[in-house]
């Protein structure tokens, strides 16, 4: 005979498992709910009939306390003991005893109320396809301020303001910010294809700012005029920051850029007519994949001589095919050998070869691979003489 626990348990798993819920959403969950036993066999009832007959009777007292909750018998024939009064099922009588049975009721209720308030005010917005029941039951109580977020931007698309300036009555940023896959969820289902900017689908890096047309903290720029004749252009400004928007429309006269990772080597850069410096941020120069008008100047990217910094080299040619690698070849390593020293282990390059080098970078990432000269042999930028920059600099033709 099963025990009221283990019919518990087994309940309650399904609740987990969302049978009950996917049932109602369909329209398949009726009452009164029977829920099968397992009936005795012949043999048991001959060899166990007393002990079978205490577990039943232990049953039905343990249902007592439950509302709405009953044993079904029949009377079954059986071969050797006759006809038995035997248990067949527990009837559940509606969806309370079955929720207050399996200790679910308050949820139950709940999610009830957020399924109709859902319905009700997005009907196009299907739960199980669009919304999943994890997310109606985490939001639990939650879902009149994240229809209303619905409204708003299906009645403000694309509103080019930040989340602290959504005029949603009740709604804050702290609660948008912390929900924002299940908003992207229902906007993605509520908003014209128009209003979403598909190219973003992840919610890091703005992700969710980005697809829905608003306004975020973006990234800076950080770079440096080389030329006295361009600090007019902006006020008599050389080093300056910008939000990496602003830096993309920007309008100088300017037809050579250096990127250098090393702030020293940005602040004491010499002067060159017609160019600018950037302050680079490791592999985060992907930011500079959206400046358009670097593809009309001269690129020069200036790293370290290691494995790490010929793998930053093919990123950011990866985006700008006419980059040129500035004091980051054999000759200028071999010039600077006292300057030498050792790369991270948790920099140094995995790949055998990188995409984008040219024949020279490629053979000299293939030496500092296979530790021709010394292990894991770095020349850091900084440690470069300046005389050498400076030389670099005038056979480019640099003014």
């Amino acid at each position: 005979m099963q025990t009221v626990k283990a019919l518990k348990a087994k309940l309650q798993k399904q609740w987990q498992n969302q049978v009950f819920y996917k049932q109602w959403l369909c329209g398949e969950l009726s009452f009164p709910l029977q829920v099968s036993l397992k009936r005795p066999t012949d043999k048991q009832l001959l060899h166990d009939f007393a002990v079978l007959t205490a577990a039943q009777q232990a049953f039905e007292r343990e249902l007592l306390p439950h509302a709405g909750v009953s044993l079904l018998k029949q009377q079954v024939s059986y071969a050797t003991m006759g006809r038995q009064n035997v248990p067949v099922a527990v009837v559940f009588e509606s969806p309370e005893a079955l929720a207050r049975f399996c200790g679910k009721w308050q949820e139950w209720q709940q999610f009830i109320a957020d399924a109709k308030r859902l319905q009700a005010g997005l009907p196009h917005v299907r739960i199980g396809q669009q919304v999943s029941i994890k997310q109606l039951l985490n939001h639990a109580g939650e879902w009149e301020k994240l229809i209303a977020i619905a409204h708003f931007f299906r009645a403000n698309p694309l509103p080019g303001c930040y989340l602290r300036e959504l005029p949603i009555a009740g709604v804050d940023s702290k609660f948008i910010e912390h929900r924002k896959q299940t908003v992207k969820t229902l906007l993605d289902a509520v908003l014209p294809a128009d209003a979403i900017n598909s190219q973003y689908t992840q919610m890091g890096e703005h992700g969710f700012e980005k697809r829905f047309g608003l306004r975020f903290d973006e990234p800076q720029i950080r770079f440096r005029l080389l030329d006295p004749q361009l600090y007019y252009e902006v006020g008599g400004l050389r080093d300056i920051t910008l939000p990496i928007s602003h830096f993309a429309q920007l309008s100088l006269m300017v037809d050579r850029v250096f990127i250098t990772e090393n702030l020293v080597n940005g602040l004491a850069f010499p002067n060159v007519k017609n160019a600018l410096v950037i302050f680079g941020k490791g592999y985060s120069v992907q930011l500079l994949k959206q400046i358009q008008w670097l593809h009309r100047c001269r690129l020069y990217y200036w790293g370290d001589v290691d494995t790490d910094g010929f793998a930053m080299l093919s990123q950011i040619r990866g985006y700008f095919s006419n980059t040129q690698s500035l004091l980051m070849d054999e000759a200028t390593l071999l010039a600077t050998k006292p300057f030498w020293g050792a790369e991270a282990l948790n920099k140094r390059q995995t790949p055998e070869s990188l995409p984008n080098l040219i024949p020279a970078e490629a053979a000299l990432y293939s030496k500092l691979k296979a530790d021709h000269w010394q292990p894991r042999l770095r020349l850091e930028q900084e440690r470069i003489p300046f005389s050498l920059l400076t030389e670099q600099l005038r056979q480019l033709g640099c003014k």
